[in-house]
Formats: structure tokens, C-alpha cells, sequence
């Protein structure tokens, strides 16, 4: 069912593109509010999209029969995001609900990786 095959070279793609998702979602997520692009839409939806693109290289790089682990360093990484945000100086803030959107774009970035996933 799925189109790409479970391959080193596949794999290491996953994990070089889940790293610079990585880069640009702490980026996006440490900048100033008002030095960000503006954007339309819900803040929820932006952080849904976000995890969801990162959880589906994430997941493509564990590999068959990782993907908790590839779920929970998604989700690990979308909670020290939200920590850095409470810490930094730049008047961003920590949310619970960002975290539960990210929880949600994540369970759909890996359901997407394991449907398009070769086994």
C-alpha cells in the first residue's frame, strides 16, 4: 500500500528533513511576536500543521516498529518549545492547548508517514 520503501537512504532523508523542520519550528516558535510574518489563521491550526510536517519525517526515520518513539521525540520536542517559549524574554508565551495541537498534527503526521511507508 504504501510508495516508499523502507531503505537507509530513506530513512536518513526522514531524519535530515525531520531536523530541519526542527530548526525552522524553533525559529518560528523563539521569535518575537511581532518579528514574525504575518500569517492568517488560528495559532492552533499553525502549530497542528507544524507537528504534523515534523512528525511524518520523524516517523519515516525510526522506522518500522519505532513509531512511539518517533511520536513521543515529536512530542518532547513541541514540549521544550513551549518551555523556551516560557523562558524567553521575548514575550512569547507557554500553552497547553499549543501542546494539544501539536499532540493532534502529530497523530496525523505519523498516520500519514505509516500509510505512505513500504513495509
Amino acid at each position: 500500500m504504501g510508495i516508499l520503501k523502507d531503505t537507509p537512504a530513506i530513512r536518513r532523508a526522514g531524519g535530515v528533513l525531520a531536523l530541519l523542520v526542527m530548526g525552522a519550528i524553533a525559529v518560528l516558535s523563539l521569535l518575537p511576536p511581532g518579528d514574525l510574518p504575518p500569517v492568517e489563521g488560528s495559532d492552533k491550526v499553525k502549530h497542528f500543521i507544524a507537528y504534523a510536517v515534523l512528525a511524518a519525517p520523524m516517523t519515516i526515520w525510526a522506522g518500522p516498529g519505532r513509531t512511539l518513539r518517533a511520536v513521543i521525540l515529536t512530542l518532547g520536542f513541541g514540549a521544550l518549545m513551549e518551555v523556551a517559549q516560557a523562558l524567553s524574554p521575548t514575550g512569547r508565551e507557554a500553552s497547553l492547548l499549543d501542546e494539544l495541537a501539536n499532540a493532534l498534527g502529530a497523530a496525523l503526521g505519523t498516520g500519514l508517514a505509516l500509510i505512505v511507508r513500504k513495509r
